[in-house]
């Protein structure tokens, strides 16, 4: 980071989460306005499973994420929310901000990468299906929306809470 910061090197995250927090900071001057980040985690394929019920899964099991299809490490990481743990910590060095900033809220569908919430009440997320196409053509875009076969949200499924 502090290479970066000195030659003037903006650093454009590829991660779904840290390139939404990305994302959702475009524009601002500085990270003053500030009050909150939320990183967003599916619950992988134990969510809403009890400890004693998981006591003995298998490394199969562990590597069924239900949104994301990912390698067996990121995968096992996801299931035990250790991934979270590190995302957490990139997080904090890459948008130059305190621990105490950051939260982590389960989102089982994956829609909502993540939240940025600013001291005047308002809040800005970066939405899209779960699948890495997204962050990856916004990280090598120069600041532009690139064109690409990824599926846009179906938010007609809304419809009935707007």
């Amino acid at each position: 980071m502090l290479s970066a910061e000195s030659s003037g090197t903006t650093i454009i995250p590829i991660d779904s989460e840290h390139n939404a927090i990305f994302q959702c900071l475009a524009g601002e001057k500085n990270t003053d306005d500030v009050s909150k980040i939320i990183i967003t985690a599916s619950g992988g394929p134990f969510l809403n499973k009890s400890l004693s019920s998981i006591k003995g899964v298998t490394k199969e099991q562990a590597l069924k994420h239900p949104n994301w299809s990912m390698g067996s490490k990121i995968s096992i990481d996801s299931a035990t929310l250790v991934n979270k743990c590190l995302e957490l910590i990139e997080a904090k060095y890459l948008f130059g901000l305190d621990e105490h900033f950051f939260e982590l809220v389960i989102h089982p569908q994956s829609i909502v990468h993540s939240i940025v919430s600013y001291r005047d009440g308002s809040s800005i997320c970066q939405m899209s299906n779960p699948d890495m196409t997204v962050p990856i053509a916004h990280a090598l875009s120069d600041y532009r929306r690139l064109k690409n076969n990824f599926d846009a949200i179906n938010f007609l499924f809304f419809k009935s809470y707007l």
